[in-house]
């Protein structure tokens, strides 16, 4: 298998928050600044600080404990997660969320490790601690060498094998009633159990399910299972627990009603094979035959489309979905046709029997610049009006007005976006990657497209481009107290206080 490293952005592109509101009469400024009490802020005196050091020591300390997904690993699943997060008053980490991700499986690994984070230095303000977001991209990387995954502690076997061994005896011995089913009846169970020390099963419950019928029939079946063989670790037997889904669709056979799995797996026995290669086989096919369909002389857009898919236990292929950014999608209407003719696979194996398996591909269409985003790697970073990124976030605060359309409808909100700063130093490529509404997005992108030339990056003497993201929070301040009012100027987007 292909080695790698898992690589941290080190450079910390955005903090996102909101300051406490005084209990004198809010200073005239664009209600980008939240009010609200319990919010945390954008800015501190000092920064809460990791370890002795910066967000790029938490990076580091991330990089150390990250596990690349299994799924992601076998089937080319890379690129960056932005994951936001709060540093409390008292240093503790809370409030961790993806802001963007190419895939699910990547998400939950970023999660994973941050919400383990130990306590901060937390971010102070005239002296006192508060609570300040701050937010990492994180780069997930197959394409250098580095360690392999790590390899967890040993699970109970179920008859010599593992869980879907496991599932497969319990879909072989559980009995649909003809009295209470028939055929075509579908559904699907997910039940939560234990197997202790002794190898016996114990706590089975169903936690959710589509019918009560095909909750208690398979709840009932795995309380009656044989003894596994424990778990181990450290030499020492323990307790594990498991989740398992159940989906079903009842069929009619010899011996009555019956279900196969119909659960899409992303790990098995034996992996889906592309035309007796591995799925980057796949991706080169489509390559291929996106250049057969394109025109003559036709460029390929610089675009990354997301293809997903099912192997069906007889090598077909199902559920197929290719999304594309929006200004993209003719080209993904391309690509899906040329997913369309796929051949057959060879389909996965998993307990002895062929099962459906879910495979999802990042295809890279295009030569894209290289954006430096790890400052660790340059000489210079950019600067913004001899500052760095939190003096574009307080140009940033001063541009953006809250709309007066926005404001009357009660929208109010983050809007997260990303930009380049070019080798000239001009911004470019103005994305919104999450927003509550169209109309703070407007505002967004007007303000950065409207944001001055900085002095770009360098790296081995020669300017380089940089890719940021920064989130923008609209709230709306609250009244001031005493008898002052605040009323909102739609001229100037702000907040004024009058008497």
């Amino acid at each position: 298998m292909k080695r790698l490293i898992l690589l941290i952005a080190g450079f910390v592109s955005l903090h996102a928050a909101a300051a406490e509101s005084p209990a004198a009469p809010a200073p005239e400024g664009p209600p980008l600044i939240d009010t609200l009490s319990n919010e945390p802020y954008l800015l501190a005196d000092p920064m809460p600080s990791f370890n002795g050091g910066g967000t790029l020591d938490f990076c580091r300390w991330v990089q150390e404990r990250l596990r690349y997904p299994l799924e992601a690993v076998i089937y080319g699943i890379e690129g960056h997660v932005a994951v936001s997060f709060v540093v409390e008053a008292d240093g503790r980490v809370s409030n961790a969320e993806v802001l963007t991700s190419p895939d699910p499986s990547l998400s939950e690994a970023a999660l994973l490790v941050v919400r383990q984070s130990p306590r901060w230095e937390p971010g102070k303000l005239n002296g006192q601690p508060v609570r300040v977001r701050l937010s990492i991209p994180i780069d997930f990387n197959l394409q250098l060498p580095g360690t392999e995954p790590r390899i967890d502690a040993l699970l109970p076997k179920f008859q010599g094998g593992g869980l879907i061994d496991f599932k497969h005896w319990v879909l072989r011995n559980v009995e649909f009633s003809d009295k209470i089913f028939y055929p075509g009846d579908e559904g699907w169970v997910e039940v939560s159990f234990s197997v202790n020390g002794k190898g016996k099963v114990r706590g089975v419950e169903a936690t959710r399910f589509s019918d009560e019928d095909f909750a208690y029939q398979i709840q009932r079946t795995i309380a009656s299972s044989p003894l596994w063989t424990p778990a181990e670790a450290d030499d020492k037997r323990r307790d594990a627990a498991f989740k398992l889904r159940f989906d079903l669709l009842l069929q009619h056979g010899p011996k009555g009603l019956y279900s196969e799995d119909k659960t899409a797996y992303t790990e098995a026995d034996s992996l889906p094979r592309f035309c007796g290669g591995t799925p980057g086989v796949f991706r080169e096919w489509v390559f291929r035959q996106v250049d057969s369909l394109l025109d003559p002389g036709a460029a390929v857009p610089k675009v990354r489309v997301n293809v997903r898919f099912i192997i069906e236990p007889d090598g077909t292929m199902s559920g197929i979905k290719v999304s594309a950014p929006k200004e993209h999608s003719g080209f993904a209407k391309l690509v899906r046709l040329a997913v369309d003719k796929t051949p057959l696979w060879t389909p996965a194996v998993a307990g002895g029997e062929k099962v459906r398996f879910r495979i999802s591909q990042m295809l890279a269409f295009g030569q894209e610049g290289e954006l430096q985003e790890n400052p660790d790697s340059l000489d210079v970073i950019p600067q913004f009006q001899e500052g760095s990124l939190p003096e574009f976030r307080r140009w940033i605060a001063q541009t953006v007005k809250f709309p007066a359309e926005a404001l009357e409808a009660g929208i109010q909100g983050r809007v997260v976006a990303s930009f380049v700063v070019e080798a000239d130093g001009t911004v470019s490529s103005v994305r919104i990657i999450q927003s509550p509404d169209p109309i703070l997005s407007r505002e967004v992108v007007r303000v950065l497209a409207e944001s001055p030339k900085w002095t770009p990056g360098s790296k081995g003497g020669e300017p380089v481009r940089v890719k940021y993201t920064l989130p923008v929070d609209f709230r709306a301040p609250v009244k001031p107290a005493g008898e002052q009012k605040m009323e909102f100027d739609p001229s100037s987007g702000r907040y004024r206080v009058r008497p």
